[in-house]
């Protein structure tokens, strides 16, 4: 069975009934009229109505504006959006006055240019002073016109003639030897003669008496020649000579000899 509301209504006025006459009928209320102690029970409520339709009411006017609310938080950062398209270029600024850079690091050198033109001859020069013009000399040319036999390896070589000698030239045939007066730079040759028969011949070019200054030698049978030059510098009092190994041929040929003349002054 399907219980309404009307239904519970009903039941519930028929179980409040009792309760009613109960009370009216021992009530002592003495200042009770005769109409209320006559009065019978009261009766079973009617069905409740249906429910009407809604009523519609009048739209309110609109309130006062409330007050600002407070600040918000800051909210977080947004995503990053994409590069917009590229500006046209702005008007060129007035060229500023700034302070002069530090001096950059010297670069590579470049290659070489071409060859200019030859310029025009610039203006002569004043004349300089005369100089001192030396008249000093020093020359000589020593020859054997015989073999020589040294007593012991490199012995001085003697010599016995003097082809040429400078005035003035200090040259000792006895010992071969020639001592400097004028100092300067000396050109000295010499070419000796190897006797045929010895095995062997070694000549060297001595300064100031230990002093190499270039040598020669030949190992081999028969007459060989050995000769050198040099050119050094001498000072007042130094001396050269040959010094010899072997045995050393010579005749009025002059196979053997010794030479040197001053270059120039110092």
């Amino acid at each position: 069975m399907k219980i309404t509301i009307s239904t519970v209504t009903l039941l519930l006025g028929i179980l409040q009934v009792p309760f009613i006459v109960a009370k009216t009928a021992v009530s002592p209320d003495p200042e009770m009229t005769c109409n209320s102690c006559c009065q019978g029970p009261a009766g079973i409520p009617g069905i409740p109505g249906s429910n009407g339709n809604h009523g519609q009411g009048l739209v309110g006017s609109p309130g006062e504006a409330g007050q600002p609310g407070a600040k918000g938080d800051m909210g977080s950062d947004g995503l990053v959006g994409e590069p917009g398209a590229k500006g046209d270029h702005g008007q060129k600024g007035e060229q500023g006055v700034g302070q002069p850079g530090k001096q950059g690091p010297q670069g590579l050198p470049g290659m070489n240019g071409l060859k200019g033109e030859r310029g025009e001859p610039g203006p002569a020069g004043q004349t300089g002073e005369a100089g001192e013009c030396s008249t000093r000399r020093s020359a000589f040319t020593a020859v054997r016109n015989t073999a020589f036999s040294p007593p012991s390896n490199y012995d001085p070589l003697p010599f016995e003639e003097l082809l040429f000698s400078e005035e003035g030239t200090d040259f000792n045939l006895n010992n071969g030897t020639f001592t400097c007066n004028v100092p300067g730079v000396y050109v000295l040759m010499f070419s000796v003669l190897k006797s045929s028969s010895g095995s062997y011949l070694y000549v060297e070019l001595k300064k100031n008496g230990n002093t190499r200054i270039v040598k020669g030698h030949v190992r081999d049978a028969g007459h060989h020649q050995v000769s050198s030059s040099a050119v050094i510098p001498l000072h007042y009092g130094d001396q050269v000579h040959l010094a010899v190994g072997g045995q050393v041929h010579s005749s009025s040929f002059h196979y053997t000899s010794f030479t040197g003349f001053l270059l120039y002054e110092i």
